[in-house]
């Protein structure tokens, strides 16, 4: 039988060694089970060249294996530098046993192991050219899947998404603690499904559990959406129904929910600790999305887990708690086996030896341009898209395609050198990195073009979004020292192509009488002594592109912008903080306490407020002029603090724990907060968050300075004083500081000014 569907999912059915795929056909979603897929794992080993071995003899002690189903002799490339494919054993695999044999495999003499550590499922959808939520064309005899194939492309950008049905769920427990434990009754469980909340409660525990397998059933659900169903919801209830003595049935392959607890995964990622939940629960049938793990679904919903299972050829539910690095890999899995390259067990890639003044020469980072402290009038902002990917596409950057002979064999015909460095780029071939971006540089060009035409706006923000993360991360990827197919020097080449042509784009703009007033990486603020014209900033954007061969384009055009002054050095400028207003009116804000997550809603709220009275400035001067009464707004907000006049809800502060409570050494807020939630028995670790307001930050005691608040009552009081220092360093983070002293009368500054000093 013939049938046209979706492909949602596929899993392991240990059982029958086969795998199980979900595919919903006219609404309605079905496990097939599919027999003719087995992992491939494939073996470097000298035996092939042993004299005691025959190849004949060599197939057929391995095929003695009892979980081998094949085994064949392969070439392929088993690094990324070989020029000419190896001979390999290529063994197929029982679904689901493939480290074991992986294990079995290691003990040939001299032994390589490829793609052991690929999922089963992942490998399946590489070599069917099958990704979830693609349109699937199947043959099926008695449920059992006979021949499928995909008919859509990966690199599709108008593409239709089945229709999925979502189910919330949350469980409040029932507890005479602070905080609640495994071991405390339910007290009632709210189900979300089309807008609609239905509630749960029964005075027995047991109803609750049945009423909520019988919500489970009546919706069928394909997504299951928690907050923090990975870390503890799934693992309650998994506690509760066997107290119970009930099944709860959450994958529709029928097999009950059992979580076993596992240690949490505590990380540095983006020069910040993170941290993840040991467990990942994961249904069979249904999608489980965990908000507070998922990084795609919090800030793009389905349209970003789609999107990056259609990247990464892997399940939903791993594509929704992969780390960006991890899609970044999977991609490139995907570029490997289209080049017949295999994925090595662990990175092969060393660094060359480099003396300490070649080290000093290479490593020297993007470019930046200094600005100074200061407001500017006629500035305009400038910006590449997608710069560091595109220079890894265009100029075919990618660790095999790093040249560091001294005497090219090729008399230097494919050698491109590289700006300021000793080695160059070899362009007699297509490099694995550069070819696994361009997909994504391309796709997300052609939703940039999609948005401005107006077309599903919404939808096509959300996806370009997804990609965004992946290029944004893919050049720091490069550099990671775990990844298969990462190189340092590789990594410094970007850096070099970059500040290349930022200085070219210097060059271009002096030419043209435009001063670089400011410039990251790759965004640059420029200015002029004539009034800046459209037309002239689009003919400077114009001859930039074709000069480097990378698209640049204007943001906006300022009528003002402050590069406000560091606080511990007024004379110099922080690099990530600035604002300004367009002369369309928007404002735009960059580094202060509106944009950081660690401000208040009261402090972010104040300098809002100051925002709006310097953005009716048309000029400098205006703005200059505005500064007293902007002071004023903050003495308001300063006012009211005193009065005691505030919502404590408004007042909380978040920070992130960079080490575990125990292993603090100083008293700052985020080790007393720690401290006081553990003494209250939470279970605190490291990269997760606290909340806490200040309650009396002149205290000697450390730990009556600050309030966790899971530990609020009655009694609980701010400290006016400390939050109104942050509303005047708000203030103050708003004005270069040579503008600051001359616009206000310092006996003004009643309320905090003698504390600053």
């Amino acid at each position: 039988m013939k049938q046209t569907g979706w492909l949602l999912d596929a899993s392991v059915n240990h059982e029958r060694r086969a795998l199980t795929l979900w595919i919903k056909v006219d609404g309605k979603t079905q496990g097939y089970t599919y027999y003719k897929f087995h992992p491939q794992l494939f073996v470097s080993t000298s035996a092939l060249d042993n004299q005691d071995w025959t190849e004949k003899s060599l197939l057929r002690s391995v095929l003695t294996h009892e979980d081998v189903v094949k085994v064949d002799i392969a070439h392929k490339f088993t690094r990324v530098y070989d020029e000419e494919s190896s001979r390999v054993l290529r063994v197929y695999t029982e679904v689901g046993v493939q480290h074991s044999v992986a294990r079995d495999l290691e003990r040939l003499p001299d032994s390589i192991v490829f793609h052991a550590d690929i999922d089963p499922v992942q490998q399946f959808f590489i070599d069917s050219e099958i990704f979830p939520f693609g349109r699937v064309v199947f043959e099926t005899n008695n449920d059992v899947v006979t021949h499928i194939e995909c008919i859509e492309s990966r690199e599709d950008v108008e593409y239709n998404t089945p229709d999925l049905e979502e189910m919330g769920i949350e469980v409040l427990i029932d507890s005479e603690s602070l905080f609640p434990q495994l071991s405390d009754p339910i007290h009632h469980i709210e189900v979300y499904n089309r807008g609609q909340v239905i509630r749960i409660e029964h005075d027995n525990e047991l109803e609750m559990l049945v009423g909520l397998q019988r919500e489970v059933e009546r919706i069928d659900p394909d997504v299951i959406v928690t907050r923090g169903g990975d870390d503890h919801l799934f693992r309650y209830l998994s506690l509760r129904s066997k107290v119970n003595d009930v099944a709860l049935v959450f994958s529709r392959n029928g097999n009950a929910l059992h979580v076993t607890e596992k240690e949490p995964n505590i990380f540095w990622q983006y020069n910040q600790i993170a941290y993840r939940s040991g467990n990942q629960v994961m249904f069979d049938g249904r999608l489980h999305i965990d908000r507070r793990e998922s990084l795609y679904y919090s800030p793009s919903g389905m349209d970003g887990v789609i999107e990056g299972c259609r990247l990464a050829f892997s399940r939903p539910q791993r594509v929704a708690r992969m780390s960006i690095g991890s899609v970044n890999a999977a991609v490139q899995y995907y570029a490997a086996h289209q080049m017949n390259i295999l994925i090595p067990p662990v990175k092969r890639n060393p660094e060359y030896l480099k003396s300490v003044n070649e080290l000093a020469t290479i490593d020297r980072g993007g470019l930046i341009f200094q600005p100074r402290p200061g407001i500017y009038e006629n500035v305009a902002e400038v910006d590449f898209a997608s710069m560091y990917p595109t220079l890894m596409v265009t100029r075919n950057i990618s660790p095999e395609t790093i040249c560091t002979r001294t005497q090219c064999p090729y008399n230097y015909r494919y050698c491109v050198d590289i700006p300021g460095l000793s080695f160059r780029i070899c362009n007699r071939r297509r490099g694995i990195v550069s070819k696994s971006l361009e997909v994504v540089v391309r796709k997300r060009n052609k939703f940039k073009e999609l948005i401005l035409r107006g077309t599903d706006t919404k939808k096509y923000a959300l996806k370009q979004n997804t990609l965004k993360g992946v290029l944004v991360s893919c050049f720091g990827y490069l550099g990671f020292k775990n990844a298969k197919f990462g190189r340092v020097e590789a990594h410094t080449a970007v850096c070099a192509f970059a500040r290349e042509v930022l200085l070219r784009t210097q060059e271009i703009g002096e030419d043209m009488g435009l001063d670089t007033i400011h410039g990251i990486v790759d965004s640059l603020w420029v200015s002029s002594k004539e009034n800046l014209s459209y037309k002239k900033l689009q003919e400077f954007c114009e001859r930039v592109s074709e000069a480097v061969d990378i698209d640049m384009s204007l943001k906006g055009i300022y009528k003002w912008m402050v590069v406000p002054s560091s606080r511990l050095h007024p004379a110099i400028a922080p690099l990530n903080r600035y604002f300004g207003v367009y002369k369309n009116g928007g404002i735009k804000t960059r580094g202060i306490e509106t944009r950081r997550r660690d401000t208040c809603f009261y402090v972010g709220d104040c300098q809002k407020e100051m925002l709006k009275v310097l953005a009716r400035a048309n000029n400098k001067r205006e703005f200059i002029e505005r500064i007293p009464e902007t002071y004023a707004v903050c003495q308001d907000f300063v006012e009211k603090l005193m009065e005691g006049d505030v919502d404590l809800r408004d007042l909380v502060l978040h920070t992130r724990l960079t080490r575990n409570p125990d292993e603090y050494r100083v008293t700052s807020r985020a080790a007393i907060v720690a401290r006081q939630l553990v003494k209250a028995g939470k279970n605190l670790h490291a990269g997760q968050r606290v909340k806490y307001v200040m309650v009396d930050s002149d205290s000697p005691s450390p730990f009556r300075r600050v309030k966790a608040l899971e530990l609020f009552d009655e009694t609980t009081k701010y400290d006016p004083q400390a939050y109104a220092i942050l509303c005047e360093r708000a203030f103050e983070n708003l004005i270069p500081a040579q503008h600051l002293n001359d616009s206000l009368d310092r006996s003004d500054r009643r309320y905090v000014t003698c504390k600053l000093e």
